[in-house]
């Protein structure tokens, strides 16, 4: 059967077509054009002047990939040498750029202490500030949150909340309840220096002076960990003081925080309290982490294919996806005398799987070169370690006048946080900033688009004839 198609198109090209088919803007598009041209500048400055440019950035580190780290021992021997040795791996997680750390012995009340550590931080602010109602607001808000979540909270966060509370007394006069906040704050944090107290005023210095010598002069006391806790890792005030069952002595009178760890299990944390001469005690059993089993069976079948490269890869990633984490670094450890030979696997979050490997030394750096070793092993930059910081990090706590700042103090001043009104030194203009004139380049680009777009111009027609084109079709089709 054959059908005849018999068509006629018509195609016709007026005065709104040029040359290249392209159709010139309406009323209306010019208008919408006009319109978003106003918005992207009224947008673009907005942003740039609130220092919105580097929102991508902060939303970047929200992204960022957790990480764990997991030791097989060669033989049963050198089980003990095996959780030490991934103890001081998974520490070193948490000085990675760009990564979380994602503890085998996770702490319940996680998103508790982060909202606390912000609100004592804006409380901290708000005395630099002046505004002591305001820190007290925040205070009273962190302190409902670490008392909803007992085990939320670490040493530094409590010593922070306590130099808080100190500060907001001595701004009322009451020196007694000050004295008494800011000496918790040091039995849990010794180390806050005058230059951290310099930019609240001279009374806060002499505050500090003060309770510092109180503290050096305080009697000790023990504390003594029970069975309940068995093998499970001991931190006082951050540090670590072995494993249970254990006895931590000499600790100065008052109250600590004491931190109970053990992989595949829950974590505990409490305040128990010193008196001199005594010891106290503290024991607790551990609640299973939702991952336990999983890990533990885990462990054994990568520990029985470390050796087969065509299998281990899938037994890892089995692994990682039953924790629920992101990435992860397997290794197995070889201990000599004067090593420990490292060899192993890393699963990134993109899937890649890659061998890892090093041989540390046993020598002073033995520490840092264990933080290196993780940092090469998921390839991200080492930062310095968060131990050693002081406990006021922000860099601006010490600028209160050229006067009072001394040269140990300096080094810790932000020129970019204006904290007084009448300070002006040290602030840098905005249009010395890379990224406001990157902003610039961006923003004139796309309006330079929509300016082409509102240059072209109906009145002068396209170039080149115009007229109606006629297309007869005549096919016949069969089958």
């Amino acid at each position: 059967m054959v059908t005849r198609l018999r068509d006629e198109v018509g195609l016709d090209h007026s005065a709104a077509h040029d040359s290249r088919g392209l159709r010139a803007p309406t009323r209306w598009q010019r208008g919408v054009a006009i319109a978003l041209c106003c918005a992207l500048v009224q947008v673009q400055w907005a942003g740039l002047l609130r220092g919105e440019g580097l929102v991508q950035g902060a939303y970047a580190q929200s992204m960022a990939n957790s990480m764990t780290v997991i030791v097989v021992p060669q033989n049963p021997k050198e089980a003990e040498l095996a959780v030490s040795l991934e103890r001081l791996l998974s520490q070193a997680t948490g000085r990675l750029e760009m990564v979380r750390a994602f503890s085998l012995s996770p702490l319940p009340g996680e998103a508790d202490e982060e909202a606390a550590e912000r609100l004592v931080e804006d409380a901290l602010r708000a005395l630099l500030l002046r505004t002591p109602k305001r820190a007290t607001e925040r205070v009273a808000a962190a302190r409902a949150l670490l008392d909803k979540a007992t085990s939320a909270g670490d040493a530094r966060l409590y010593a922070r909340l306590f130099k808080a509370e100190a500060l907001i007394a001595m701004s009322r006069n009451d020196l007694i309840p000050a004295r008494d906040a800011l000496t918790r704050s040091l039995v849990l944090f010794g180390k806050q220096t005058e230059e951290e107290f310099v930019a609240y005023g001279s009374q806060a210095v002499d505050l500090l002076k003060s309770c510092q010598a109180t503290v050096s002069a305080a009697p000790t006391g023990d504390i003594e960990v029970g069975r309940k806790a068995n093998d499970a890792e001991v931190y006082v005030d951050g540090v670590y003081r072995g494993r249970a069952p254990t006895k931590v002595e000499d600790l100065i009178a008052g109250d600590h925080r004491v931190t109970l760890r053990l992989s595949g299990s829950v974590a505990k944390r409490a305040f128990v309290r010193v008196e001199a001469g005594k010891t106290a005690s503290y024991d607790a059993e551990l609640d299973p982490a939702s991952f336990r089993e999983d890990l533990a069976s885990g462990r054994q079948i990568v520990a029985a294919n470390f050796g087969q490269p065509s299998v281990i890869e899938d037994r890892i990633r089995e692994l990682r996806n039953q924790i629920g984490v992101d990435q992860i670094l397997v290794v197995r450890a070889a201990f000599t005398k004067k090593s420990t030979v490292l060899t192993g696997y890393f699963l990134g979050s993109d899937g890649v799987f890659k061998k890892a490997g090093g041989e540390l030394e046993k020598n002073e750096d033995y520490f840092e070169a264990v933080a290196r070793f993780v940092a090469d092993g998921a390839g991200a930059k080492l930062e310095p370690d968060p131990a050693g910081a002081p406990l006021d990090q922000r860099k601006s706590v010490v600028v209160a006048s050229q006067t009072q700042t001394t040269e140990a103090a300096r080094k810790y001043i932000d020129p970019n946080e204006q904290m007084f009104a009448d300070k002006k030194d040290g602030e840098e203009p905005i249009t010395s900033k890379w990224w406001f004139w990157a902003a610039i380049g961006g923003g004139v680009a796309l309006i330079g688009t929509l300016g082409a777009i509102l240059a072209s111009d109906t009145a002068q027609g396209p170039e080149g004839a115009t007229g109606t084109v006629r297309i007869k079709l005549h096919k016949a089709s069969g089958n």
